[in-house]
Order: structure tokens, then C-alpha cells, then sequence
């Protein structure tokens, strides 16, 4: 009985030793073929890679592993071995075609162009099906061979460097999106964090079968400049793809791309409310139809939305529409027609803040191949013919989703190239410079809201005042009172900041002769209606004395603040007038008071106050280095005495100032500074 068991055990090990040999190959053939259909050339070329070795003299291994490499980056190269080996078997001009696109993938242009010519020349009149789509495929790589050897006689200096961790892993990051300033980054990720690990199409848990799903991850520049561990936003995240595509300049709208078995590809939009997006809505008809929509960018002035559809009608393939806001909706689509588009891909548009600086990804124009990365700059409401990025920027692999920051300085993008310190098989990349030639010239204005010292949520409205056209709303963050917002130059702008439950501000803003790139830190600060700083209207008098005081809090129990960090600091730095606010804009003592300074003139005649009279008649006072001040009311605080600096400046006295008195004497800021306020004896 136990012989003739153990007799069993073993014939059972032999039959399934065999088995398992004979599956060995079998499994293995049919995961290469899998992988290849799957276009995971990773696997593909992995597994093909072990067949060919253990079965070097099966043709079809060979084949499919220099195929696997033509479309592996990292291999690339190994595919002009496999094809010249096989070109010494094979005599058919089909290994002309293979050899001559191995050439080009590897920038070798000049070998790729005679073999890929005569492969059309020998194949040109087929009636075959594959055949005729293989001539136009070798048709579309000369052209791109022909711009690569321009390219390469125009090599562009530009650094491109993988950002690294911990943004970049292993696994997939890709399709960047950054506020203008590039205090965040949202990005699209898949690997072994995806929500839900591998899925099939049932969105049910299969590790053998399944795959990851993309999700949308956020991270933040630190102080030190670099960026912060990547957070999952799970409320957006759901077991199926959710693909982040785009982010509004001010960060407070993010596009999302969603796809199902019934919708090639639509658009939605989810709104920062706090710290928190909203869930995700979908773009109107004008936008979404029956076919693809997957990539858009909207304008710094929320005005336009630029983006890709596959929809009929248009050039071929994916073109890239405009469509503008009316009524707070997105109007009719328009194409932006055959400067921008061509009769091949189009996609992945990104409009610069400046509004006429398009950045975008084609197969067509000066492609080296695949989608290269183009860009056109409008000039008299026209957009001019686009100009690729060149080398070493693109490559002959796709090169997709750049998007640069407000000063143009830096650019990043999503890649699978090989080299460029690649971590995994898609990889966000950043390129200086960020744009070619001139640079982009706006202004980038951020800060935060105040509403009675408390950050808020505001309107702000931007108006073009010759022109009396609107720009934005814009809108600041319900938790942080952030704004961020981009104006192009050649205007005057009057920017009016609203709150419910507080009395509105304006300042008019004039950047009409601006010619370089301006980034200005601006706090606003509203107070409640009927809690505004109680002011009383200073009559001139002859000399500068202690007069009323306007009814404020009174001042006790208050520690002087520290003033070191701001001695010798010039006030006219942002910078540093903010961390005076911030140390001391609330502190007050007996005997000190501040004044709004609105003129300084030697001959005060010239100079005239119609437009501040609405806030009392400024006192006027000669002083004995021969200069005449004007100032306008009496304050207990600095930041009481800014709530009116700015009304001020936004009447158009851009050059109001705040001064101190203690006991009749006056003291510009940074001398009180320096005195450490009433810290030390005045004399």
C-alpha cells in the first residue's frame, strides 16, 4: 500500500514536472504577446528577451523584441542591433522599415532616411491594408527625420532635470499642473498607492490580472525650495482613473479628466473651498460632446478655455479649440484653425498668464516624433506659426503637458525618456529656461485678505479703467484669504476687493508702461461696516503740533516688540513693510500717533488734493528744510493708518506714505525703527 503511493507521488511529480515545462514556454510566449498588445514594452521586452535567449533561433522572438525595444526608451538603442541581425536574414524591405525607424529613435537621421525611402519606394503602390498604413507611418518618420537634422544644427542650452523624490517614484507620475508662482503641483499618479491596488474591469481587487488606476496627488514648495511628500486627494480619488490635467493660475480650480465604457473623455472642474476641492463637475455641451475631450488650460483672466477634442470637424485627429465665458458659462467652441492645428495630433494645451503665450504638444509642425512640444506667441489678436522647443527638450519619444511659471524661467513636463535621471516609466521634469527668447512680461500680485485682521473669503475685481473692461472675478481662498492673480501689461487697472459684511476697498494698479516681469507681495485689509478706524479731519496749521486724536482702543498691557530684524531695512522692500505690519501694525502708545503723508513739495501750489477732499482737507505744514508735507488724519496704529494709505492709493496717490509723530515730532517709519518705538528715550 505505501509502495504503491509512493509509486504515485512520483509518477504524479513527472507528470507535473513535464506539465510545468511544457507551460514554461507557453506561459511565458503568452505573456510576451499580452505585454506587446498591451504596449507595456517594459514587460514586453523583459520577457520577449528571455524567449529569444532561450530560443534564439525562433524568428518571431527575435522580431518582437526589437519591437519591444524600438518603443522602450531605455532600450532603444539594442533595437538597431536586432534589426541589422535580422537584416542579415531577412532581405524584405519590411526590415527597412523597422532598421530605418530604430535609426531615427536613436537620432541617427541619416542612416533612418535612406532605408525609410526605400521602403515607400518599394511598397508605395500596395494595396495591402498594413502595408499602405506602414508607408504613410514611414512617410511621417522622414518628415520628422528632415526636422531633426535642423533641430540638432539648432540645439537649444537648456538644463532639463528630473525633479527626484519625492515627487518622482518608481512608478508613474505625470501631467503636471502648477499655480503660477509654483507653490503647488498637482499631478497624476499610478502605481502601488492607486486606491484600491490593482483592479479589474469590474473595479474588483486582482493581483494577477488587474492593474493601477490613476490618481490625483498635490504637493507644495517648501521654504527651502524643494517639494513637500506628495498627499493623495481623496476626495477626488476613486478606484477608476481620476487624472488631474489642469489648475486654474490661482490654484482655486483644478480639470479633471474622467473616461467610461459609455464616454470616450470629458472635462469637469473641481473649486478649492478651503482646504478642500469640491467634487468635480462636468463642463458644459459647448465643451464635453460624444467624443474625446482630455486636456485643457484656462487663462490667468479666467476668460478663455483652452483645449483638445477629437470631435468632427476639425483638421484631423486631436485639435485644440478656444471657447470664451459668457454669461458665466463657456460659449461656442472655436477652432483655433491650421496655424495651431495640423492634420495630425494636437493636444495638451497650456496658456501662459501673460495670454498671448501658447505652449502645447503636436505630431505635426517641426515634430522630431511623436507629440513634440510647440509654442506661438500672439501678436496683433493673431497667432503667429508655432516654433517646437527644439533639443534637447524633445525627443523622438512624446514629449506632453508642459507648463511654465509666471516669470518663464522654468518648465516642467512629463516624460518616459531615457536618461535625464528617469526613476520610473512616466517622470515629471523641469527645464530652464522655460520658454525660448523673450520672456513672458506680467504682473503676478498675491497676498492675503483681511477682514478685521482675520483672513477671509473675497471678491476681487479687476477692471481695465480706459477700456472699462472686467478681468476675473478673482477669489481668495475661504480658509488662508490667499489670492494670486496675473495682469497683463499696457493698462491701468483699478482693483476693487468686496466682502460680505465689510466695507469695500479699491487701488488702482498702473502697469501700462511695464516691460519687465513684476511680482509684488499685497495685503489687503477690510473692516466690518461701522468698525472702520474712527477718524477725525486735521485742519492746517502752521506748524506741526500734537492736535485731536481720533477716538481709538486705548493702549495697555502690551509687550514692545522686538524691531532687530528690521533695523537699517529699507521700508520700500515688500518684504520687510509686511514683517513691520505683522511685528507691529497693531501696537500702540501714549503719545504716538500716525499720519497718511500724501505730498512732499518744495512749491506746494503745484501740487493739488481735489481727489482725497472726500476725506477731510489735508493739514498742511512747512517744515525748515524747505519742504511743504501733506498729511491726512491722525492714527493710533500702523495698520489703521494702511487702511487709509490705500484708499488713498487707490484715488491715484500712489505715493502716500505713512510718518509717526510722538509729542509733534516727526519720524519716518524706519527712524522710529530704530528707536525701537517708544523703547528709548526721544530726544
Amino acid at each position: 500500500m505505501k509502495r504503491s503511493l509512493f509509486i504515485a507521488f512520483i509518477f504524479f511529480l513527472c507528470v507535473c514536472s513535464h506539465t510545468s515545462r511544457a507551460q514554461s514556454r507557453s506561459e511565458l510566449e503568452e505573456q510576451a504577446y499580452a505585454a506587446l498588445n498591451d504596449k507595456d514594452f517594459a514587460n514586453a521586452y523583459t520577457l520577449f528577451d528571455k524567449l529569444n535567449a532561450k530560443y534564439p533561433k525562433e524568428f518571431d522572438y527575435k522580431f518582437k523584441l526589437g519591437i519591444a525595444c524600438l518603443y522602450y526608451p531605455d532600450k532603444k538603442a539594442r533595437a538597431i542591433e536586432i534589426f541589422n541581425d535580422i537584416k542579415k536574414e531577412s532581405k524584405g524591405p519590411e526590415v527597412d522599415y523597422y532598421l530605418g525607424k530604430a535609426y531615427h529613435v536613436n537620432y541617427k537621421f541619416d542612416d533612418a532616411i535612406p532605408l525609410l525611402e526605400a521602403f515607400v519606394a518599394a511598397r508605395k503602390n500596395s494595396k495591402n491594408k498594413e502595408e499602405k498604413e506602414m508607408v504613410e507611418d514611414a512617410d511621417r518618420v522622414l518628415n520628422n527625420c528632415s526636422n531633426g537634422k535642423q533641430l540638432v544644427d539648432n540645439k537649444i542650452i537648456a538644463d532639463i532635470k528630473n525633479i527626484g523624490g519625492p515627487i518622482n517614484t518608481e512608478e508613474d507620475e505625470y501631467v503636471p499642473a502648477i499655480t503660477t508662482d509654483e507653490s503647488i503641483m498637482i499631478f497624476t499618479y499610478r502605481g502601488k498607492k492607486s486606491m484600491g491596488g490593482k483592479l479589474n474591469t469590474d473595479l474588483q481587487p486582482d493581483n494577477v490580472d488587474g492593474e493601477y488606476h490613476e490618481d490625483v496627488y498635490i504637493s507644495r514648495k517648501k521654504a527651502d525650495s524643494t517639494w513637500s511628500e506628495p498627499q493623495s486627494l481623496v476626495n477626488l480619488n476613486t478606484k477608476g482613473n481620476d487624472a488631474a490635467i489642469a489648475l486654474s493660475p490661482d490654484g482655486q480650480m483644478l480639470f479633471i479628466f474622467l473616461s467610461t465604457d459609455k464616454n470616450e473623455g470629458d472635462i469637469l472642474v473641481s473649486k478649492l473651498t478651503g482646504n478642500e476641492f469640491s467634487k468635480p463637475e462636468p463642463l458644459n455641451k459647448n465643451i464635453n460632446t460624444d467624443s474625446w475631450e482630455g486636456s485643457c488650460s484656462i487663462s490667468g483672466d479666467g476668460h478663455f478655455l483652452y483645449f483638445a477634442s477629437e470631435r468632427p470637424g476639425g483638421l484631423g485627429g486631436r485639435d485644440i479649440y478656444i471657447s470664451e465665458q459668457v454669461n458665466g458659462d463657456w460659449g461656442p467652441a472655436k477652432n483655433m484653425g491650421p496655424t495651431i492645428n495640423t492634420a495630425l495630433d494636437d493636444d495638451a494645451p497650456f496658456i501662459h498668464p501673460d495670454g498671448i503665450t501658447l505652449f502645447y504638444s503636436s505630431k505635426g509642425h517641426q515634430s522630431i516624433g511623436g507629440y513634440d512640444i510647440m509654442f506661438s506667441v500672439k501678436k496683433d489678436n493673431e497667432w503667429l506659426p508655432p516654433k517646437s522647443m527644439g533639443l534637447p527638450l524633445n525627443t523622438t519619444e512624446d514629449d506632453r503637458y508642459y507648463v511654465i511659471n509666471s516669470r518663464g524661467d522654468k518648465g516642467y513636463f512629463s516624460s518616459d525618456r531615457a536618461g535625464s535621471g528617469g526613476k520610473g516609466k512616466q517622470d515629471i521634469y523641469m527645464v530652464t529656461p522655460g520658454i525660448l527668447g523673450e520672456k513672458p512680461v506680467i504682473a503676478l500680485l498675491k497676498g492675503i485678505v483681511y477682514g478685521d485682521e482675520k483672513p477671509i473669503e473675497a471678491k476681487i475685481e479687476v477692471i481695465k479703467i480706459t477700456q472699462k473692461e472686467n478681468i476675473g472675478p478673482f477669489y481668495t481662498n475661504k480658509t488662508t484669504g490667499k489670492y494670486l492673480m496675473a495682469l497683463s501689461p499696457g493698462f491701468v487697472y483699478r482693483i476693487k476687493v468686496i466682502a460680505e459684511g465689510y466695507d469695500p476697498i479699491e487701488e488702482d494698479l498702473d502697469i501700462e508702461s511695464l516691460n519687465k516681469y513684476m511680482e509684488t507681495n499685497k495685503d489687503f485689509y477690510l473692516y466690518s461696516a461701522g468698525k472702520s478706524p474712527t477718524t477725525s479731519v486735521v485742519t492746517e496749521t502752521p506748524a506741526p503740533t500734537n492736535t485731536n486724536v481720533a477716538e481709538v482702543s486705548p493702549c495697555s498691557g502690551q509687550t514692545l516688540p522686538d524691531f532687530t530684524p528690521l533695523k537699517g531695512k529699507s521700508l520700500n522692500d515688500i518684504q520687510y513693510y509686511r514683517q513691520l505690519l505683522a511685528t507691529a501694525g497693531n501696537y500702540c502708545a501714549e503719545g504716538l500717533i500716525f499720519k497718511v503723508q500724501i505730498a512732499a513739495y518744495r512749491k506746494p501750489q503745484n501740487y493739488k488734493y481735489d481727489h482725497l477732499l472726500q476725506y477731510g482737507k489735508p493739514e498742511v505744514n512747512d517744515y525748515p528744510d524747505g519742504i511743504t508735507r501733506f498729511t491726512q488724519l491722525e492714527f493710533k496704529t500702523i495698520k489703521e493708518a494702511e487702511v487709509q494709505r490705500q484708499k488713498a492709493i487707490a484715488k491715484g496717490q500712489k505715493d502716500a506714505w505713512i510718518v509717526a509723530f510722538i509729542k509733534g515730532k516727526r519720524y519716518t517709519l524706519e527712524e522710529l525703527i530704530m528707536l525701537d518705538f517708544l523703547g528709548k528715550s526721544i530726544n
